[in-house]
């Protein structure tokens, strides 16, 4: 107990701000979670020194916080609330843009006074600091209606921004050059990305690593290149980080050293590269948070001060959350945070396990050892303290991944031993090569094949690392429910089975696929080998051939063997020559998913190709753990009359339809032979036979069925267990139902 108390003691001497960093998080929590904030608050008051003007500065801080996040984050929350729509006149100041990569930037606009933040899109012809008096759209984007999305509501809640901006009519009215660095930045950038690049062909790894590392222009998140990078630990090191902010200072301040300059002028000029680099890479929260961290603790210098690494940390924590509160919940903000405080708190620990590779013996004395050893010595001493610091911020890191994706990577551990030298000398490499570049572009040229060649090499240490059994695995699924009914908003169909490798009943239309099914699928990390076909319509069927292109099936079971369908024919030209096994659906056919989990296939779809693709369904009903689900596709009324007359047998629990092109569907006579009490119905807005009549809403109601209108719930996601079945509204969290035995 001693002892912890004079490292308790310690740390309140060396890092006072500490406390009020804590005041700061409570503050921030305040609003989503009061429990949090009082036990926040709590622990500041606990760690802070003993006297009145502590206690009531911690007071004083988690009042003002709690009050900026109400003051900012309100009216962007309530703008942000609900999608619209709005005709807007008036002046915009052009700001930076949010992503090197594309052409959207900030911007403020003021409308007589009312000034919103707002995200311009197209604005690939305005400048940063132009004042324009403008007309144009502003908007808010609908919520996203499928889980496994992007939410960019979300994203720009964070950001402070109100909405977006379309704009239709510009006229430049003046300049504001107090944001010319952003200018310059830009320019400077665009420079960097040819100097560094040139003489590389276009698409080759080594190329698109470099771009990763040193500008942030990643790859897409499918890419063989980001899945070697993740599941081996290493995208800390694939995109620009503070790691990398990090590492230019060092890279700058090691020529520093070689130059007769006081260390505090040498301090300076390393916190302006590193402000420079943040810059000039977009101002990526993470570069700027780093580069914070770094000006709090190199700041020390300046007044002559040692430098306290929890000190720097809790200064720079507070100014980050004073100056936007809402980033404590970023997940990149905790983790910037986590792995510092992770690497302060255990390095030490860490180091004497990894130390033991950098141990002498302790009866040979290190005046005896030669120059070669002095030098193997200094090697194994930087990698057992590279390793500590590893070793420690995979531990910091490992809660907050497994929190938020549910993803284990021990390797990461080994990688990073490999990864972090191989980063800096990509980086150094890079800088140098626009050196020399820009005076001789043969000794740019040069100099960049070097470097694809060891960017290459970092690429193929991170995909060898990424196949070590058990270097990485999922915690937990990252689907949300065993079945998700998509809602693909054009009355169409498809759903997500989490059963082996995956299966699907209906894959929706070829826009609904590029739009948002593919994104969705590679966030879930999931790619179905089965595809069963209700019917052979272009909404519930046309990504059938580029989900076969981009490998996603092995097996399709379809409804009837020839149709008019575009999509249809299409996929089935392709097939004939992949992996892909097709077999035509028969009545009475059972076909096993997973244990517990298999699909029965009712009635076999019509064979005369004349006939509209809604009077050719496959019915089919899935048996998961006891439960039924009777699956109709776009089932009409003459079909439901028809499956009763044969005395099909229709008993399930739920019920999941779709609309009928000509006829109607989901008649009394039909739903009372299935006996179900849940009915999950796709709707669209357009057209209109995709509406459900209110008449026959009304009537559902009246007869006690639970009524799922995608059109209003989105979404639609179920979690099966032998006792019950929870069916969940995606758009709306209360409604939710659970069915038991």
């Amino acid at each position: 107990m001693e002892w912890v108390r004079k490292k308790w003691r310690h740390l309140l001497a060396v890092a006072p701000l500490v406390p009020l960093a804590l005041a700061c998080l409570a503050g921030a929590t305040f609003g989503k979670s009061p429990a949090c904030a009082v036990f926040f608050m709590a622990f500041a008051l606990a760690l802070a020194r003993m006297a009145f003007v502590w206690w009531f500065g911690i007071v004083v801080m988690v009042v003002t916080v709690a009050w900026r996040s109400d003051v900012l984050e309100s009216p962007v929350k309530e703008s942000l609330a609900s999608p619209s729509s709005e005709f807007v006149e008036g002046v915009l100041a052009v700001g930076r843009k949010i992503s090197p990569t594309q052409t959207k930037r900030f911007g403020v606009l003021d409308e007589g006074g009312v000034k919103r933040r707002v995200v311009i899109f197209e604005a690939e012809d305005f400048q940063p600091g132009e004042i324009r008096r403008i007309k144009g759209r502003f908007f808010v984007p609908s919520r996203e209606r499928n889980p496994g999305l992007f939410s960019q509501t979300e994203l720009w809640e964070r950001q402070g921004v109100f909405g977006g901006l379309w704009v239709k009519e510009s006229e430049l009215e003046s300049v504001n050059w107090a944001l010319a660095p952003y200018r310059w930045a830009e320019k400077l950038r665009e420079e960097l990305s040819i100097l560094i690049t040139r003489g590389l062909p276009v698409g080759s790894s080594g190329r698109d690593v470099i771009m990763a590392m040193v500008l942030g222009e990643k790859p897409p998140r499918d890419s063989e290149i980001s899945r070697a990078f993740r599941q081996s630990g290493a995208m800390h090191v694939f995109a620009v980080s503070g790691l990398h902010v990090t590492l230019v200072g060092a890279i700058f301040w090691m020529v520093l050293m070689h130059l007769p300059i006081p260390r505090r002028v040498g301090v300076f000029f390393v916190i302006l590269t590193m402000l420079i680099y943040a810059l000039v890479t977009g101002l990526r929260p993470p570069a700027v948070r780093a580069t914070l961290m770094a000006v709090c603790f190199l700041g020390a210098f300046f007044f002559r001060r040692r430098p306290s690494v929890f000190n720097a940390l809790a200064l720079s924590f507070l100014l980050v959350v004073l100056w936007r509160p809402s980033q404590v919940f970023d997940v990149g903000f905790q983790l910037s945070y986590g792995v510092l405080l992770a690497i302060g708190v255990g390095v030490g620990v860490a180091l004497k396990l990894t130390g033991r590779i950098a141990e002498l013996d302790p009866f040979f004395p290190s005046r005896l050892l030669s120059d070669g050893q002095r030098k193997i010595l200094k090697v194994r001493t930087y990698f057992a303290h590279l390793g500590a610091s590893s070793l420690a911020a995979w531990l910091g890191s490992m809660p907050i991944m497994i929190w938020h994706f549910g993803f284990v990577t021990p390797i990461a551990v080994l990688t990073s031993l490999l990864l972090i030298p191989v980063t800096m000398v990509i980086l150094a490499l890079a800088f140098f090569s626009a050196i020399v570049g820009s005076l001789e572009d043969r000794l740019g040229i040069g100099v960049n094949r070097i470097n694809e060649g060891v960017a290459t090499s970092a690429f193929y240490v991170a995909k060898g690392f990424s196949k070590v059994p058990l270097g990485h695995w999922r915690s937990r699924r990252l689907t949300p429910g065993d079945w998700v009914v998509f809602d693909t908003h054009d009355g169409g169909a498809a759903s997500f089975l989490d059963v082996k490798d995956g299966a699907m009943i209906d894959v929706g239309s070829e826009k609904f696929f590029t739009r948002e099914l593919r994104s969705i699928l590679g966030h879930w990390e999931v790619e179905p080998a089965v595809a069963f076909l209700t019917h052979p319509d272009g909404d519930h069927v046309g990504a059938l051939p580029q989900m076969l292109d981009e490998g996603f099936l092995t097996q399709v079971v379809f409804p009837v063997d020839n149709a008019l369908s575009p999509k249809y024919r299409e996929f089935f030209s392709q097939v004939k020559g992949s992996d892909c096994e097709v077999s035509l659906g028969k009545s009475g056919e059972r076909i096993e998913l997973a244990e517990e989990v298999w699909i029965e296939i009712l009635n076999a779809g019509e064979k005369g190709i004349r006939n509209i693709a809604d009077n050719r369904n496959m019915v089919i009903k899935v048996h998961w753990k006891g439960w039924k689900i009777l699956v109709t596709g776009d089932l009409g009324m003459v079909a439901e009359l028809d499956l009763i007359a044969k005395g099909v047998d229709l008993s399930a629990d739920i019920v999941l339809m779709g609309h009928h092109e000509w006829g109607f569907s989901g008649q009394h006579q039909f739903f009372e032979a299935i006996g179900a009490k849940v009915i999950i119905s796709s709707g669209a807005s357009y057209p209109r036979y995709e509406i459900p009549r209110e008449s026959w809403i009304e009537h559902l109601n009246k007869e006690g069925y639970h009524f799922f209108n995608q059109q209003e719930t989105g979404a639609v996601i179920m979690e099966f267990s032998v006792d019950e079945v929870s069916i969940q509204s995606y758009l709306d969290d209360e409604r939710r139902l659970l069915l038991q035995r």
